[in-house]
């Protein structure tokens, strides 16, 4: 059921209900074998005090309920939480291990089998556009193209906020620009202490602008939240949590996006807009 709230109908003076849309917020973690020791140590430190940061977001934001769903990949893929997003509120954080290869196209496809009605995105209404942040400090063990173009066709994905982590010398720049398709929104960090602070800035900025920026494919979004970090790691004078942004009003006449998670024309979106 979705989450009320309250506001002021303005006109006898009473309270009307309204539901909060729903921002998903996907993170794609690289736990291969290269992240053992003390990166995988710094990488669930970084995610837990991410968490209860977008926890406090939460309880503050009035314009979307925000959701979270964690997948780790190296030779295997495996969610957090494998029944679907889970509210940031309610959100426990699981230390992750590290092993084995990057399978950087087994992680795609299974995204891609989640973003759908069907599975992760099941009975949610008035969806707000994903968030997507990818993080590997390596290069795809093996081919992940086949699986890239097929998750170029969801809807979900294309119209997504898309945003990879580089970390340190041996990440591959070239495929996380494939992966999210802007080499613009690939934010490169020389180590793991780095990222540390800037998944912490970028998740929070994520789940300001996201929920309440109405602009179709994702674009200024991921030029926000990327110049907001790039600018932290540049060490210019940023706010340590960036404010909410003023709603940005979209044009009466675009239309709600006329596809399905496919991109097949048959299942149209029905009265559900990505906003």
């Amino acid at each position: 059921m979705d989450e009320m709230i309250f506001e002021n109908d303005g006109l006898f003076g009473g309270m009307t209900e309204t539901p909060r849309k729903n921002l998903p917020i996907f993170y794609l973690l690289d736990t291969s074998g290269s992240m053992t020791g003390e990166p995988i140590a710094i990488l669930n430190r970084a995610m837990t005090e991410t968490m209860e940061e977008l926890k406090k977001v939460a309880k503050k934001n009035s314009n979307a309920k925000l959701q979270i769903a964690v997948m780790e990949f190296n030779t295997n893929v495996k969610w957090m939480q494998p029944d679907g997003l889970e509210e940031a509120e309610d959100f426990y954080w699981v230390d992750l291990q590290a092993g084995g290869l990057t399978e950087v196209g087994a992680a795609l496809k299974e995204l891609d089998s989640k973003l759908s009605r069907e599975t992760f995105l099941k009975g949610i209404m008035g969806n707000l556009m994903p968030v997507i942040i990818i993080m590997t400090d390596g290069g795809a063990t093996s081919d992940y193209k086949k699986e890239l173009d097929e998750i170029k066709k969801n809807r979900w994905f294309q119209n997504a906020s898309k945003i990879g982590f580089a970390v340190g010398e041996y990440a591959d720049l070239d495929m996380i620009a494939d992966v999210v398709g802007n080499s613009e929104a690939v934010i490169k960090t020389d180590d793991m202490k780095t990222f540390s602070k800037l998944i912490r800035l970028a998740s929070v900025t994520a789940s300001k602008i996201g929920s309440v920026s109405r602009t179709s494919a994702g674009g200024s979004i991921t030029e926000e939240i990327v110049k907001t970090v790039k600018g932290e790691s540049e060490h210019q004078p940023l706010p340590e949590e960036p404010p909410f942004p003023d709603p940005v009003p979209e044009p009466e006449d675009i239309p709600p996006f006329p596809f399905s998670d496919s991109g097949s024309e048959n299942d149209p979106w029905d009265e559900t807009e990505f906003d």
